[in-house]
């Protein structure tokens, strides 16, 4: 797949004034997104916890994750997001799609929506003639 770059609103949950837009790349390989932690730590963001992550080269190093919400468009959403440190990456990463219904179009090479699953919400419980649930859904 070829890489792309996208622009990520991100602000602080406690502060929603504090926004800052930024351009980074699209990495589907990534769990989380990595934001400078330079750009979190003025907006009043702060760490949660910290993680472990494995490198591309299979070294082992630990990152702050802290809470935002982050908006693509019009789409928005609650996210954890790494906070980078210098040297590393600033990516937008699989989590962050995922809340934010979004998707990778390889070819395009562009964000788009996805259909989202409702399984409990579909299944229909058979019941027998005097109205009792047969513990079967279809």
């Amino acid at each position: 797949m070829g890489t792309f770059t996208t622009k990520l609103r991100i602000w602080n949950p406690a502060d929603p004034v504090k926004v800052t837009e930024i351009e980074l790349w699209v990495d589907t390989g990534a769990t989380y997104s990595w934001i400078a932690r330079s750009r979190l730590e003025p907006m009043g963001i702060r760490p949660a916890r910290r993680k472990q992550f494995r490198t591309i080269e299979g070294k082992m190093i630990e990152r702050d994750l802290a809470p935002v919400f982050v908006g693509v468009e019009e789409y928005v959403s609650g996210d954890n997001v790494v906070m980078a440190e210098a040297g590393d990456l600033e990516v937008l990463g699989a989590f962050t799609l995922e809340g934010l219904g979004l998707a990778v179009d390889p070819v395009q090479q562009k964000l788009v929506p996805t259909v989202g699953l409702a399984l409990t919400a579909l299944s229909v419980i058979r019941v027998d003639s005097d109205g009792n649930p047969s513990g079967q859904a279809e």
